[in-house]
């Protein structure tokens, strides 16, 4: 997809890059190719920028954001992120800024757990607290409003790895009918059930890459980053005078809080 098309689905700066972006526009395509309505679910929507695709889309029924907002909330990197600024009006605000239309758009703040609308979603994308437990819990209670032949998205895989490892295990435990893909060069992980889990791979315009190969690498790059976030190193020039060990290791109790 050309940079002028791509600008005009995705109007609003977000956290997903142009692999992921373009996942998303392959699944709105794969959904509505014989002209079926479909309904979509997103968890975590911040300022609104992956929502904009389906606000567009004819086949897109009903979008449903919920998000838990106004608060600091930490992430398996050790980092402490600051959205207490980030409120539904700015979202709203957002969205109405690029003439998008919003009269399919419901919004819900809170946990999705607490979420008792008895809607069923043929898409559900998860992009909330990036904890394992958070994801995991998450995922049981997006499972709870997906349709049979349904899939869910997980964006930020090489963070929250660990969590979609385990609901893998959990799926197959329970006897579900899926396939889990991660695809290429996006930080996007898909579930596809029943149905979805097997016609979605005649679709081609996608390239997947092993997810346990995946994992380790990003086992090594989020070690790093626990590290780099929990750890302060201080270099005591007097001790390498000494020549004794010249580190000075400690661990960080006042984590920074970003902000955005």
């Amino acid at each position: 997809m050309n940079k002028k098309k791509m600008n005009e689905l995705f109007p609003i700066a977000s956290q997903t890059s142009i692999y992921d972006k373009n996942v998303l526009i392959e699944i709105i395509n794969f959904l509505s190719k014989d002209n079926m309505k479909f309904k979509y679910l997103e968890i975590g929507s911040y300022l609104g920028g992956s929502l904009t695709p389906f606000l567009k889309n004819d086949y897109c029924s009903l979008v449903f954001s919920i998000d838990k907002r106004n608060q600091n909330l930490e992430d398996e990197r050790g980092k402490i992120i600051s959205y207490k600024n980030t409120s539904l009006n700015q979202m709203l605000d957002n969205l109405k800024k690029f003439n998008l239309n919003t009269k399919k758009l419901k919004t819900f703040n809170g946990d999705v757990k607490n979420f008792k609308k008895k809607i069923k979603f043929d898409l559900v994308f998860i992009d909330g607290i990036h904890t394992d437990i958070n994801t995991f819990s998450d995922f049981l209670n997006s499972l709870k409003l997906l349709k049979k032949n349904g899939i869910i998205l997980f964006h930020d895989s090489s963070i929250i790895f660990k969590s979609i490892k385990i609901i893998e295990v959990f799926l197959k435990q329970n006897n579900f009918k899926f396939s889990l893909v991660k695809f290429k060069d996006s930080e996007i992980t898909g579930i596809f059930f029943n149905l979805y889990s097997r016609i979605f791979f005649k679709h081609k315009k996608f390239k997947f890459e092993n997810f346990n190969k995946f994992i380790k690498n990003a086992e090594n790059n989020l070690l790093m980053e626990q590290i780099n976030n929990r750890l302060k190193i201080k270099f005591k020039i007097s001790r390498f005078i000494k020549k004794k060990f010249p580190y000075k290791l400690s661990l960080i109790t006042n984590k920074k809080i970003l902000k955005f």
